[in-house]
């Protein structure tokens, strides 16, 4: 039984193979919380324009691995599953199945194919199917997810649930019996969750891939980068994502500096506490100069005017405080940011599109402009209803949460971080509310 320490120097052994590389004064760090990461060694620092980990392409995991040299194989509607030998997938299934399920269907494969993978260097230091229960909401026990009920995160993960059943249904039929006895649905949803918490858009890594030659959108997947996914999330985290198409790596480059000791991140974007709770199983908590405390709200498709339908957010601060470093990054325009007190904490375009809303037909819609509206110089029953509608939606969505509080105390660290993830979206609407009722007084 190898460490997991013993596991992480063998994935570096593997990349470095192929001229990859972990920068020599970055180890990989593993504890219970963080679980792995990386740490800038004693006595070493790392600088602004430092590569953190260096990938050649060859070591990715894809869809496109899965329908590499398909086509000139013979045996490809073989009904002999992979791991026995065939190495590709029946003809109907790669044509008829999403992209994005061919390639957990393929992570599938190589976790089956165990030593005998490619990539199982990798795959060995990935969480394993039978501990998934821990990670992932989605995953959970249902015991702990009714800790979530009441939220939006709850109704996400039913639909996500419904969505993998159906996924898996879908993939099944096209695949031969033999295929049924391992290729489990418990193990589809490990893939879902590994793909979920690890995986990159392609375009970001393959800027230059010629996508004509693909029989899908390059971005209808997404790509495993063993190595590079180790680095754990910050908002704040200054880094480049390079890719060299001659040498065919990819490169995590810091933009910052790091002293001895301490974490380097990698940045996964703009994403608020409700998405990192269901992509990646934590939250990040409320401080003086960061918090991530946003409820989700979507309006409705109209396809008469051409919209589509659209989420927004409600910010635990003002959407334009310095530490709400997501919510500034959602607003349409700078000039936003002098509106209504009672606006402070939506983002503006639910503003605009209630206004839209309440005054479609009349001949104000077209005359108003995003910052007139923002700074409430609109009809005062415009404003008004604008207000009411707000409060109406963040009051039965304060009351849902209130009504569906757990009956019992959290009894271990799923139900703990469910726990945390409610009182902040309570704190969210209660801030946003106390906002609109002083506006509408």
């Amino acid at each position: 039984m190898t460490t997991i320490s013993e596991r992480y120097d063998a994935l570096l052994q593997w990349v470095e193979k192929d001229g990859g590389s972990l920068n020599p004064s970055i180890e990989i760090y593993h504890d219970d919380i963080t679980k792995g990461s990386f740490r800038v060694k004693d006595s070493c620092v790392i600088n602004a324009e430092d590569s953190i980990v260096t990938l050649p392409l060859s070591k990715s995991l894809s869809y496109l691995d899965a329908i590499h040299g398909h086509l000139d194989n013979a045996s490809s509607s073989s009904d002999t599953p992979p791991h026995e030998g065939n190495t590709h997938f029946p003809t109907e299934f790669l044509n008829e199945i999403p992209p994005h399920v061919v390639g957990r269907f393929f992570l599938m494969q190589e976790y089956l194919l165990g030593p005998s993978s490619k990539w199982w260097p990798y795959i060995r230091t990935l969480p394993q199917p039978e501990h998934m229960s821990n990670i992932l909401p989605v995953m959970w026990p249902s015991d702990d997810v009714e800790f979530l009920r009441g939220t939006n995160a709850y109704a996400a993960i039913q639909d996500i649930k419904s969505t993998l059943k159906k996924e898996y249904k879908q993939a099944m039929r096209l695949l031969p019996e033999k295929y049924h006895l391992e290729y489990t649905r418990p193990l589809y949803h490990w893939a879902y969750s590994i793909f979920t918490s690890r995986s990159f858009r392609p375009s970001l890594i393959f800027p230059a891939e010629n996508s004509s030659t693909l029989p899908c959108e390059l971005d209808d997947f997404s790509v495993l980068l063993p190595l590079y996914d180790i680095g754990n999330h910050s908002p704040l985290a200054k880094i480049a994502w390079t890719t060299d198409d001659q040498a065919q790596v990819c490169t995590l480059k810091s933009r910052q500096t790091y002293a001895a000791g301490e974490q380097v991140f990698n940045n996964y974007g703009m994403k608020t506490n409700v998405e990192l709770l269901l992509g990646y199983g934590f939250i990040l908590p409320e401080e003086d100069h960061l918090h991530n405390d946003y409820i989700h709200i979507r309006t409705r498709a109209d396809p008469d005017a051409g919209d589509l339908a659209a989420t927004h957010v409600v910010s635990l601060r003002p959407m334009v405080h310095q530490s709400s470093f997501v919510g500034r990054s959602k607003l349409l325009s700078a000039e936003s940011m002098t509106c209504l007190p009672c606006f402070a904490h939506i983002q503006d375009t639910l503003i605009v599109a209630l206004y839209e809303t309440i005054t479609k037909g009349g001949d104000e819609t077209n005359d108003v402009s995003l910052n007139e509206i923002m700074r409430g110089e609109i009809p005062g029953e415009v404003l008004s209803k604008i207000i009411n509608a707000l409060g109406s939606k963040l009051s039965i969505d304060l009351d849902d949460l209130e009504t569906n509080e757990p009956e019992y105390e959290a009894a271990n660290h799923n139900q703990e971080l469910a726990t945390c993830y409610r009182d902040q979206c309570r704190y969210v609407l209660e801030s946003a509310l106390r906002s609109l009722l002083a506006g509408a007084g």
